[in-house]
């Protein structure tokens, strides 16, 4: 491995290999290492909103390549009081939500990141990240293995070795605490209304959390909940009385059984509360390395892609010095993330409370209009912050096509 390239991407998932993918086909030569050897499992609630399947289509991903690929119509949402309101998620050609396991998108992502002509290796560990003589950095890897990158993409995940690396000891704990943490089993020998559509639902005990089930293209569900991380109860309390409930009991059927061991991971969210960029600009973070899931749902695939795709613009477009780039990075993930993270925030708040959850999913249902168009919402198919927008909403009228629809 030992050479120079123009960027080092540590990280093979969605963030890091959109990052790969955007620079390879540039004409970049690009390092794709990640320390899991591939295929390898990834705790995800495995769904894919609009902006994530477009997001996948403009890299050039072909769906056919995703094993468990299976598309969406519908999101019936649940409220805490029992009401169930089906969201319809797009109408005309098109792929406008999918459910696949992270499994299989990730391998054919990385896969897509070779073939345009990055180096992928994977089962490689990164142990330290210093500056060279030249001012580029220096990738060292268990093993001895070196490379020299005039920048590095950090997509190494929520609790990011690469900002370990270079941040002095004791960084404060609000900074690093995820503010979601997600527990999710897949499970076997469902009833049809389960494998049929999307599930949320709003249980009282888990506000301003929820729990989810969603179709695999196997028969199989991805089974799961997520809590705000500062919740005095215990996750895995939460879990087996959210197994145990009557509803789920209902919608999973009496023949069900978990098909794998439940796992948990940290959901950070919230851009701005760590910083974008290290090493003078020559690393950027990417992905849960930079808190970019969504604050009102937990998702994190599309704020993944698009991180992603916004350093890898940023390298190729900006001017030519490390801390423009880094600049030209932050301003573009602050103008777009940043604006519907802070909206995402705001709508939290209402699900705090089952008074707050039941009266919102009560507009929610009150008309088709409201129905279709709140699901193409919460689905991407418009940013977040349009809601603060007013001059922005003649959008609701637009119907463009899903992903893949050529």
């Amino acid at each position: 491995m030992t050479g120079e390239v123009d960027v080092a991407v540590v990280g093979a998932g969605p963030a890091g290999c959109a990052a790969a993918i955007t620079l390879a086909r540039g004409g970049a030569q690009v390092l794709l290492v990640d320390r899991a050897r591939f295929p390898r499992d990834k705790c995800c609630g495995d769904g894919l909103t609009t902006a994530a399947a477009r997001r996948l289509d403009a890299l050039g991903l072909d769906p056919a390549a995703v094993a468990s690929f299976r598309p969406a119509q519908e999101l019936a949402v649940r409220s805490p009081s029992g009401r169930t309101v089906v969201l319809p998620l797009g109408r005309g050609p098109g792929v406008f939500a999918a459910v696949a396991r992270r499994r299989d998108l990730d391998a054919a992502l990385a896969e897509l990141a070779r073939r345009v002509g990055a180096r992928f290796v994977d089962a490689t560990r990164l142990v330290a990240l210093t500056t060279a003589r030249d001012g580029s950095a220096r990738l060292n890897f268990a093993g001895g293995e070196e490379a020299t990158a005039r920048y590095v993409v950090a997509a190494d995940g929520a609790w990011s070795p690469i900002r370990r690396m270079l941040t002095p000891p004791g960084p404060p704990a609000a900074a690093r605490r995820p503010e979601w943490i997600a527990l999710r089993a897949y499970v076997d020998h469902v009833r049809p209304v389960a494998a049929e559509r999307l599930w949320v639902w709003f249980r009282a005990d888990l506000l301003p959390g929820y729990a989810w089930s969603f179709p695999l293209a196997d028969g199989a569900v991805n089974f799961g909940v997520c809590l705000p991380h500062h919740s005095g109860a215990t996750l895995a309390a939460r879990w087996g009385e959210t197994l145990a409930s009557p509803f789920v009991t209902s919608l999973l059927g009496p023949n069900a059984v978990l098909a794998t061991p439940a796992r948990a991971w940290p959901i950070p969210t919230g851009v701005g509360r760590v910083g974008l960029s290290g090493l003078g600009g020559r690393v950027l973070f990417v992905g849960d390395a930079t808190c970019a899931a969504d604050p009102f749902t937990g998702e994190g695939v599309e704020q993944a892609l698009a991180t992603g795709a916004l350093a890898a613009q940023a390298i190729a477009t900006a001017p030519p010095s490390p801390e423009s780039v880094a600049s030209f990075y932050g301003e573009a993930v602050r103008r777009s993330i940043g604006r519907d993270h802070r909206v995402s925030t705001w709508c939290r708040a209402l699900f705090e409370t089952s008074l707050g959850a039941r009266g919102a999913l009560r507009i929610v249902d009150s008309s088709d209009f409201s129905r279709r168009n709140v699901a193409r919402w919460l689905f991407g198919d418009y940013p977040r912050a349009i809601v603060t927008n007013p001059r922005a909403w003649a959008r609701l009228a637009w119907r463009s096509p899903g992903a893949f629809a050529d």
